[in-house]
C-alpha cells in the first residue's frame, strides 16, 4: 500500500458512509470541490479507482474498503485526539516537537511543503494540509496569514572551525565553502528580504540538500559553512557543536517566516499556541534593529 496519509484515509470512510461527495463534503466540513481534489490525488497516487458512481450514489472499490478498514484501526487506536497536518521544513518540525510534547496529545502528520507558491496554497484551499509555515504565500481570503518569526541571518560553522572568529569579511567570503539549501529562487524570496542575489550565488557551494536539519549536522562535523536564520541558532547548539558568526555588512538580509491555515480550522490551530513558539525563539535572539524596518 502506498503512502495514504490519515486525512485522507478519514475522506474515504467518510464516503463511504456518506455514499455522496456533497453529504461528506458537509460532514468533513470542506468543500465538495476540494473531496474531488483528494480522490484524484489519491488515484494518482494508488494507481486505482477507489469509487464508482451509481444510481444510489458512490459505490466504493474493493481497495476503497480496504482502506476505510486500515482507517478504523487507527482510528480506534487515536480516538479522541485531535489531528494536524503540517507543512513545513525540517528545523520548524524540530522546534515544533520541542513547543508542542508533550503538552498536546494531537496528532502531528508531517509532510513535504509544496515547491511553488501556487501548490502550497492549492493544499491549504483543499484541506490536504492545515497548517502551512514557511515563506509568506500570496493573499487569499480562505487562507488566515500570521507572522511566525522574523529574525537576521548569520552563518553557521563547526564550533571549533580552524577559521572562523567573530565573523566574515567580504574580501573572504569568496574563500570559504558552502553546504546549501537546496530550494528554488521563488521560495526563498518569500523567506528572505534584502538579499544580494549575485553576491549570494557567488559562493564556492560543495554540498547541496532539502533537509534543513542534516545540512546543520553535516556543518557540525566538517569545515563547511551555512546561511541560516539567527533565531535557530540556539535550538542548533543544543543539539550539535555550532557556532554563529555575523555575515558580511553588504548582507543585509532579514529571514520572515508565517504560519498559514484554512479559516475554518482557526479555532482547532489557537489550542496549539503557535504563537509562544515566536516568543520563544526571539527572546534568545531578538531581532537587531537594522531588520525592523
Amino acid at each position: 500500500m502506498c503512502q495514504i496519509n490519515m486525512r485522507q484515509l478519514k475522506i474515504i470512510n467518510t464516503l463511504i458512509e456518506q455514499k455522496s461527495a456533497v453529504s461528506a463534503a458537509k460532514e468533513l466540513n470542506i468543500s465538495p470541490s476540494s473531496i474531488s481534489y483528494a480522490l484524484n490525488q489519491l488515484k494518482k497516487q494508488t494507481g486505482q479507482a477507489l469509487f464508482l458512481r451509481t444510481r444510489q450514489g458512490l459505490r466504493p472499490t474493493e481497495y476503497a474498503v480496504k482502506l476505510q478498514e486500515k482507517y478504523a484501526e487507527i482510528a480506534e487506536i487515536n480516538a479522541g485526539k485531535s489531528e494536524f497536518v503540517i507543512a513545513t521544513y525540517s528545523l520548524i518540525e524540530m522546534l515544533l516537537a520541542d513547543h508542542l510534547h508533550p503538552k498536546t496529545d494531537s496528532l502531528m502528520h508531517f509532510t513535504v511543503m509544496g515547491s511553488t507558491e501556487e501548490e502550497r496554497l492549492k493544499k491549504l484551499k483543499h484541506r490536504e494540509v492545515d497548517i502551512d509555515i514557511g515563506g509568506r504565500l500570496p493573499d487569499d481570503r480562505a487562507i488566515i496569514c500570521k507572522r511566525l518569526v522574523i529574525s537576521d541571518i548569520c552563518t553557521l560553522a563547526n564550533r571549533d572551525h580552524p577559521r572562523i572568529k567573530d565573523g566574515i569579511l567580504l574580501d573572504d567570503w569568496n574563500e570559504y565553502e558552502f553546504i546549501n539549501w537546496q530550494r528554488g529562487l521563488d521560495s526563498i524570496r518569500g523567506l528572505v528580504e534584502q538579499i544580494d542575489y549575485d553576491l549570494f550565488m557567488q559562493r564556492k557551494v560543495v554540498w547541496t540538500s532539502p533537509n534543513l536539519l542534516s545540512l546543520a549536522w553535516h556543518c557540525a562535523i566538517s569545515k563547511y559553512l551555512m546561511v541560516v536564520p539567527k533565531v535557530f541558532l540556539a535550538p542548533l547548539q543544543k543539539r550539535f557543536p555550532l557556532q554563529g558568526c555575523q555575515l558580511p555588512e553588504r548582507f543585509n538580509m532579514s529571514f520572515d517566516c508565517f504560519i498559514h491555515y484554512h479559516q475554518a480550522m482557526e479555532k482547532n490551530i489557537a489550542m496549539l499556541a503557535l504563537d509562544r513558539i515566536s516568543d520563544t525563539l526571539m527572546l534568545q535572539h531578538p531581532i537587531d534593529s537594522r531588520s525592523e524596518t
